[in-house]
Parts: structure tokens; sequence; C-alpha cells
């Protein structure tokens, strides 16, 4: 490939290529655009054009020539050094990204990408055919929001098509989620105790405080206060690190009041760790017969065969549809239907935001309506 200096270079098929300079990517490395043409002065004029271009903000070559599943990586890997973002947030972005984005439109060119393409992806069914949640058509348009956003401003694309307002995702609905019954809970506890099930402490302690499961995996025997009944939650168990990292937010660092049958379900707990010699180095509450942290794939299955056993909330072939993660729901249901203060359930949960709470569940607290109904009759009459 002969030069003829000055950035410019004939290619093997005769034509001519002009080389320049981009503005740095998102990861802050540099970047060289071309431009090409039947002759030299064909291509040194397209690339005086689009270094006009860029100087004015309108971009048409070199990096929005680039695919977008290649942006999207780029830019979640410089968004993650710059952020700290934890392994599980990191990983979270990454399955939405492969799991919606990159196999529909991955190798479309950045200059190509339109409302459009946003719109069809927020559109598309999940692996089973059914329509994908709200939930997650928000999380699909945020990513590609962002990440556009990135390329505007570093003049990649002139402009950000996700925010179009034909490319806005669905309002987030909430859909009912299995909640389990107090008579429901009962009979899972005295299951779990009649079979010495190894399940019982953890599924105690989560039905009584609505901990998440990373951070009832990741508790520690220092962070039991006997003398007061408190727990204290400084962080949570990583399923794809096995590691314990820093909470989910900010106010999910806190310390929690527990009942007697928590206290008591933590005992058994300890002396179970102390009779088969289970403990771990780290000191972990809860650990498998090999002394190591009990993962959360463990605990799912046992989950699923507990549900299967005592025939809860089963769909038509027999199978759980109540995850472990509603036990947190649950637990937060029946705080609610008790009386509890939603301010009160949203700061024991660990949640940044009361109305998380009044959005989430907000719609199983039939009780609290039918409470300020009869309190309401009672003034008024």
């Amino acid at each position: 490939m002969p030069r003829r200096g000055n950035g410019t270079t004939q290619r093997k098929d005769g034509t001519w290529q002009a080389t320049y300079e981009l503005p740095p990517g998102p990861d802050g490395k540099r970047r060289r655009g071309f431009a090409y043409g039947k002759t030299m002065t064909e291509a040194v004029a397209k690339r005086t054009a689009a270094l006009a271009d860029i100087e004015a903000g309108i971009v048409k070559a070199p990096g929005a020539e680039m695919q977008l599943g290649e942006w999207l990586d780029t830019w979640r890997k410089a968004r993650a050094n710059a952020k700290g973002w934890k392994p599980a947030t990191v990983r979270n972005y990454g399955d939405v990204i492969d799991s919606y984005i990159r196999p529909r439109f991955g190798k479309i060119r950045l200059s190509k990408l339109t409302a459009e393409h946003v719109k069809e992806v927020l559109g598309s069914v999940r692996k089973d055919g059914k329509p994908i949640s709200t939930s997650t058509q928000k999380r699909i348009w945020a990513i590609l929001a962002s990440a556009l956003q990135a390329a505007v401003d570093d003049k990649v694309i002139p402009q950000n098509v996700a925010t179009s307002t034909t490319a806005q995702p669905a309002r987030v609905t909430y859909d009912e989620r299995p909640v389990l019954t107090i008579q429901q809970v009962k009979d899972i506890l005295a299951e779990l105790k009649d079979t010495n099930d190894w399940l019982y402490p953890l599924f105690q302690l989560s039905i009584s405080t609505g901990l998440r499961q990373g951070e009832a995996l990741a508790l520690g025997w220092s962070d039991v206060a006997w003398d007061l009944s408190e727990i204290s939650i400084m962080g949570t168990m990583d399923r794809s690190e096995r590691t314990i990292v820093a909470p989910k937010t900010r106010t999910s660092r806190r310390t929690l009041k527990v009942g007697p049958e928590v206290v008591k379900a933590l005992r058994w707990q300890q002396d179970r760790q102390e009779r088969l010699r289970t403990s771990s180095p780290d000191g972990l509450v809860f650990t498998s017969d090999q002394c190591t942290p009990v993962y959360d794939s463990t605990v799912r299955r046992h989950w699923a065969d507990i549900c299967e056993r005592l025939n809860f909330h089963l769909d038509d072939n027999g199978k759980p549809t109540m995850h472990w993660h509603d036990i947190r729901h649950s637990a937060a249901v029946l705080m609610l239907n008790a009386g509890v203060p939603a301010e009160v359930v949203a700061w024991r949960l660990g949640h940044s935001s009361l109305n998380m709470v009044v959005r989430t569940y907000g719609w199983t607290s039939t009780a609290r309506y039918e409470d300020a109904a009869e309190a309401m009759t009672a003034v008024l009459s």
C-alpha cells in the first residue's frame, strides 16, 4: 500500500484513503478516522469535510461507523472504571446488553441507528415468547440512552436517538408476585424445624427482616449483638465474585432489631456449626458442610424443593412459581398489613426511597386500605 504523504494512502484496489485524528473515545485512547475517494484529491476533500463536521459537532464518519455492540462494550468498561461499579452492576449491564440489545442491533453502525431501532428493542420478547417486563424495558432504554449520550458528548454522533419521543419505554408497572400468608409461613417453619433442615435459620431470618439474599448470606457472627437482639448489615455476598462486597446502596448499611424467634434460629445455627464443625474462617453465619459460604444457587434449588414438598405456588406443571426473592416481598407485605408504617418498612428493607415501598407493595396492602376506610368512617360519623 504505497503512501503519498500528508496522511494519504493508495489502497490495493486503487482507491485513496486519507487519515485524520478523532477526539479521544470514552476510554481516553486516541482514535483515527478515514476518508475514502477514487482519487487522492477526492479523499483529501472528504477528510477536510469530516474535520469540519467534527468541529461543528456534526460527525458523519470514523467513530460513527463503529458498531453499536462495540461502542456499548467500550462505554461500559469506561463507565465501570469511572464510577467504580460493583461486580454485580457490571454483570447486570452486560446481561441486558447481551440478552436484548446485541442480538438484534449489535452490528448496526452508530450512524445508522434510529429511534425505530430503539423502539423495536423495547418491544422485543423473552426466550419463552412472552413480552419483556416494563422494568426490563426501562433498563434497556436507560443503558442505550446513557451510552448514546456519551457518544454525542464525544462528538461521535450528532444526536441521541434514544431520547426521541417515539423511543421512550413504557411506564413501569409492578406485577403481583406470589406472597406467603401467615399460615404458610408457619407451615414452612414447622416443616423445616421438624426435618432439622439447614434452611430453617435462613428462612426465619429472611421472612422476619426482609433481608436481601446477599445480605443474609454475608452476615457474620460479629454482626450479631446477642445482648441487644440486633444484627448489623455490613455487606452483601456477590454471586459472581463469591466474595463479600459493600452493600447495594448507602441506606443498605443498617442495624435491625430482631425478635426472639430470629435469635432462637441464629442460636440453632450456631449450635449446628459447632456440632458439625462447619464454621468458616470468615466467621459467616451461614456456611456449607465444607465450611464455605452458602451460594444463592444452592438456596434457590433447595427452596424449590421445599415449595414442591409443601405444594406452595406451583404452576400447571408442578414447578414452583415463587422465587426466594419473593420471601423479601412477603416480609414487606406482612409488615405493612401488620400496621408497620411504610417509612419503617422501607428502612428495614434498606430501600433508598419510601416511594419504592409504596409503588412495589401498595397493591398488596388491602387490609391497610380497609383500616383507613374504617377510621374515616369513625371520624365522620
